[in-house]
């Protein structure tokens, strides 16, 4: 097994990802003018394809170059407790991580990676808001890797004969059919974010056509649709095609990212692994940890079932992935948030507790009322006053999620950590520990001394939460036991 004592460099295996990498990158460069060779030919196919063939391969020889000197000038390995690589194609850079500063490590394992044995490790750390340069490993060299990492985590001890602490690893298999399940449950609409993704990248696709070309599609679907569109019923039945195409991709989505989702843990660290063709694995300890997230709407009440994500600070994975790493199925909330919190944390009693006031329902309804505003002044301009229907429909759909949100926003103080619950239709509860909370502010409007209400924020390395509409005295009681206890726990933290 190597040791990383000295500095190595990837294998020629790690070549191939390199190769598709910037084959990838240089190819999307080269689209345009295959594009144009493609529409703007002469009549002769066989000097279009000879000009295609010459472009595509000067395309793969730019991009086999480019892989062989990013693999030639990379050289890696462990030193006093630190991962030392050299990189850069140009100019030479030298980037040093302490192993002990690792926020998460990250792996992936497309499918040409599993052919060829090998894993994509990623470094994140605090220090860096962009993704680190990605170590193409065999799978021997990444077990040799982890166990230096791991081993660098250990605390030192003055004993060097002691035996290690006792901790076990356990593990646990998620089900599919409860992430299919939960899945369903979601608000459908991210369905149709991501049919306007998969739209956006064919229009863009589209925008690269000939005139000529769009005139024979628009020919087409008026000799073909002209007559179905205009009906209502044509109407209703693109709508429902949409939905279910939208539905369908939003399940692909997360069938493609969360398939075969399991957790390996003890009681310092927790490694995720996950994916359907690609399997994508995170790793990180108990303290990286700043928020859990639980979120329960009304169909994942009725059948037992919730989202969960751990968050962590907003320079790690998180921020540089589609999302958060987020659990859909089986309500296993009270698995983590014992293992994050203590097994005891359900029987902590409240110390303090605020609850917002209607304030809230006045605040969620000014971004409706300005866009209802503005859609009624835009349709009585061009005279389609029966069409205002519709925006006083959608300001009136906003009161009752109103009227949720001041339900569902209030802050409980325990002993060893809080919660901030949020959310409209769904509720959503925040756990966070004192230690975690960075900052505290209590905001006062203009209208503060007449209401008696003002603001609180929370903020983590992670988040921010803002509870408004407190009664002041309730306010400021909540301000103050949170200094006080973010201060003892963070004395306590360093000692």
């Amino acid at each position: 097994m190597t040791d990383f004592s000295v500095p190595q460099r990837m294998s020629l295996s790690a070549l191939v990802i390199y190769f598709l990498k910037f084959f990838r990158l240089t190819f999307n460069a080269s689209v345009i003018y295959l594009t144009y060779t493609l529409f703007q030919s002469d009549g002769d196919f066989v000097k279009t394809i000879l000009k295609i063939a010459v472009t595509i391969g000067c395309t793969a020889l730019l991009a086999l170059i480019l892989a062989s000197l990013a693999i030639f000038k990379m050289k890696f390995h462990v030193k006093d407790g630190n991962l030392i690589y050299r990189h850069n194609l140009i100019s030479r850079a030298t980037t040093t991580i302490p192993l002990n500063r690792i926020h998460t490590l990250r792996t992936k394992q497309e499918l040409l990676y599993r052919l060829l044995d090998l894993r994509g490790v990623l470094f994140d750390t605090l220090a860096a808001k962009d993704e680190e340069i990605e170590l193409v490993l065999s799978e021997s060299d990444w077990q040799s890797l982890l166990d230096r990492i791991e081993r660098q985590e250990r605390p030192q001890s003055d004993v060097t004969d002691m035996p290690p602490a006792y901790n076990p690893s356990s593990s646990i298999e998620f089900s599919n059919k409860n992430l299919v399940f939960d899945a369903l449950c979601q608000n459908h609409l991210k369905g149709m974010v991501v049919l306007g993704g998969f739209a956006s990248v064919v229009f863009n696709t589209l925008s690269d056509l000939s005139d000529n070309s769009f005139e024979l599609i628009e020919s087409y679907l008026e000799s073909h649709f002209d007559h179905f569109v205009v009906s209502w019923v044509g109407i209703a039945m693109i709508m429902a095609c949409t939905y279910i195409v939208s539905l369908v991709l939003w399940l692909g989505k997360v069938l493609l990212r969360y398939y075969n989702l399991s957790l390996t843990y003890d009681n310092k660290i927790l490694t995720f692994s996950h994916g359907l063709f690609s399997r994508l694995s995170s790793r990180f300890t108990r303290d990286k940890i700043c928020t859990i997230w639980i979120k329960r709407n009304y169909f994942e009440k009725r059948f037992g079932l919730s989202t969960l994500a751990l968050k962590q600070a907003l320079n790690s994975s998180a921020q540089k992935e589609d999302d958060n790493l987020k659990i859909y199925g089986h309500d296993c909330s009270d698995f983590f948030l014992g293992w994050w919190l203590g097994q005891d944390y359900a029987s902590e009693a409240d110390i303090a507790t605020a609850k917002s006031g209607k304030g809230v329902i006045t605040h969620s309804l000014i971004p409706d009322l300005l866009l209802s505003s503005v859609a009624i002044v835009v349709l009585c301009h061009f005279g389609l006053y029966g069409w205002t229907i519709l925006p006083v429909i959608y300001l009136s759909v906003g009161i009752p999620k109103g009227i949720l949100t001041m339900r569902h926003s209030h802050i409980t103080l325990k002993d060893s950590y809080l919660i901030i619950n949020n959310g409209r239709f769904a509720e959503i509860k925040n756990y966070l520990k004192y230690d975690n909370v960075e900052v505290v502010r209590v905001t006062r409007t203009p209208l503060s001394q007449f209401t008696g209400r003002v603001s609180l924020s929370i903020s983590t390395t992670g988040s921010t939460f803002t509870i408004r509409s407190l009664r002041q005295e309730q306010g400021m009681d909540i301000y103050e036991r949170l200094l006080a206890k973010s201060i003892v726990s963070k004395g306590t933290a360093k000692e």
